[in-house]
């Protein structure tokens, strides 16, 4: 494929799929570029939904410093133990965690991220590649009489294990407040983008546990199509990592899986993620 360009900026931007995922060569994220730079990185990064810059320079000062450009930051997790020094950082490390299934990052929060930057600090030689899945495509690609039943929709999310170790004193500061307590969050099947006003899917396997107003067998049902359908190999990229490499996602319109097949080597990644809204589906 043509590497796309913006009309005022002109980046080099390599997409990885013909609906999903761009690399953007030729920018230091580390660096103090222009507004009209980060608008343009901005576009591309609402169309391709999730963007990579190989080759960075980046420490976590750097990377919360660029991740501001484009809204406020969290904290690093609203249950996950705080293992570095800046309250803005998650670090993912093998031994401790794995994110082998399909999510989208905290949806079972009321205000899921708008937005995650994952940096590369430790990689193995082969492995630990992710995946990242387009739902806006998803959902388009959808039968219509489909599409209209699940704009009508709503689910629970909801992760039991976080919602124990915060009934027992473990929930981290969140938007400004200490974490005492997580109920259920109701999210619309069917988001409707805030930035772009176009549509997609908005339920994961990890944290979406039951659609409303449904029987449990029916609402398996339905979500087990819907899952396969989104996971399906068209809508879906594959990135293969490499040091000093920044991913930057649309948490709204997309779901991701971290492929574990590097058992017995090292991978250490720092996120951060951006403030986000209640998200708000077709019916309303």
């Amino acid at each position: 494929m043509e590497a796309m360009t913006m009309s005022k900026v002109d980046l080099d931007v390599r997409p990885l799929s013909p609906s999903i995922g761009a690399e953007i060569h030729g920018i230091d994220c580390a660096a103090n570029l222009d507004n009209e730079v980060i608008a343009a990185i901005r576009a591309v990064w609402l169309e391709r939904l999730v963007v990579f810059f190989p080759h960075q320079r980046l420490d976590d000062d750097t990377q919360i410093a660029f991740a501001e450009r484009f809204g406020e930051l969290t904290e690093g997790h609203p249950v996950e133990a705080q293992v570095v020094e800046r309250k803005e950082i998650h670090s993912i490390e093998s031994g401790k965690d794995r994110t082998d299934f399909w999510h989208t990052d905290i949806t079972f929060m009321n205000r899921p991220a708008m937005a995650s930057m994952l940096r590369s600090v430790v990689v193995p030689e082969a492995g630990g590649d992710t995946m990242w899945a387009d739902t806006r495509a998803a959902y388009e690609s959808l039968a219509p009489p489909l599409q209209r039943l699940c704009d009508e929709l709503s689910a629970f999310h909801f992760e039991p294990y976080y919602a124990q170790a915060v009934a027992e004193g473990h929930g981290n500061v969140w938007e400004g407040k200490k974490l005492t307590r997580l109920l259920p969050a109701t999210h619309p099947v069917v988001r409707v983008h805030p930035e772009t006003g176009r549509k997609n899917l908005f339920v994961n396997p990890k944290f979406t546990v039951r659609i409303t107003d449904m029987s449990e067998k029916q609402s398996d049902g339905l979500l087990r199509l819907l899952y396969d359908h989104m996971a399906s190999p068209q809508f879906v990229v594959r990135y293969h990592w490499k040091p000093d490499t920044l991913a930057f996602w649309d948490n709204r319109a997309t779901m991701h899986f971290g492929i574990f097949d590097y058992e017995g080597e090292r991978r250490v990644m720092h996120r951060v993620t951006l403030r986000g809204d209640q998200p708000v589906g077709p019916a309303r």
